[in-house]
């Protein structure tokens, strides 16, 4: 297994041109670079941008008051063994499953040298690492129950074993989503995939994973996660490939000249 990875990795960096933004071996310093600047965003933040915060603050909480009960109770009276492997299959791309369609894609489109398809993955990707990155202290410093428990809405336990708010997989498949939105020209590819993620989401409900408060909020974070990244990373791609040269003026004792600064 060490050997097919070491050999899938050296294939995927020979196959990269040295401008290769997206590269395997640049990956680490994209994401890098995507998480400063999600991290440093609020500084620069507008009224309104605070505004939409607590807009989906209020959704949050709205959710919680009206419909986490009910849908909770709606599902325990519907189950079925049958509805609950449909369910199961139908939560496959915010989880495992999703990981495994990235990944594939991203090997088989850096074969093919598709590099614009590729960088849409790569934007998948990081959003689903930053999305996921952002809802750990929610899911550990709350600790909130899942319906399966059977403890009722409002049982949390910080730092406990108890991790159901935000959903993971409602911010993965709204993550993808949102970057296929951003990255295509159809709006019809923006309807079905925010379509599939909403699937996601009610899967969980379904399975009895998540109330539905947990599934909102982690598809607001996935969803401005994959929203910034394609923002962010449209400008970095845009400096691909382009070489900047700095001359500056050097005194030293013995020596005095210019300085050249190359930035590939």
């Amino acid at each position: 297994m060490r050997a097919l990875a070491l050999a899938l990795a050296g294939t995927l960096a020979w196959c990269q041109t040295p401008y290769d933004r997206d590269g395997i071996t640049r990956l680490p310093g994209l994401a890098w670079e995507d998480a400063t600047t999600v991290a440093r965003a609020p500084g620069a933040w507008t009224s309104s941008d605070w505004q939409a915060l607590g807009v989906g603050a209020a959704a949050v909480v709205g959710t919680a008051l009206l419909l986490d009960r009910t849908l909770a109770d709606a599902s325990t009276r519907n189950r079925t063994d049958a509805r609950d492997r449909l369910f199961k299959n139908l939560s496959e791309p915010g989880g495992t499953g999703g990981l495994v369609l990235m990944g594939a894609g991203y090997l088989g489109f850096s074969l093919a040298g598709r590099d614009e398809a590729r960088s849409v993955v790569v934007d998948m990707g990081v959003a689903t690492v930053l999305a996921q990155v952002a809802i750990l202290p929610l899911k550990y410093g709350l600790g909130r129950a899942r319906p399966e428990d059977g403890k009722g809405t409002h049982d949390f336990r910080p730092f406990s074993a108890q991790n159901a708010f935000p959903s993971g997989h409602a911010a993965q498949a709204f993550a993808m989503a949102s970057v296929l939105s951003m990255r295509s020209t159809e709006p019809w590819v923006g309807w079905c995939a925010y379509g599939a993620a909403g699937l996601v989401g009610l899967a969980r409900l379904g399975t009895r994973e998540h109330f539905a408060s947990d599934v909102v909020a982690g598809a607001l974070v996935g969803t401005v996660m994959g929203r910034g990244v394609v923002r962010i990373n449209r400008g970095i791609r845009s400096r691909a490939g382009r070489a900047e040269f700095q001359v500056a003026p050097a005194f030293s004792p013995g020596f005095q000249g210019l300085t050249l600064t190359a930035r590939f």
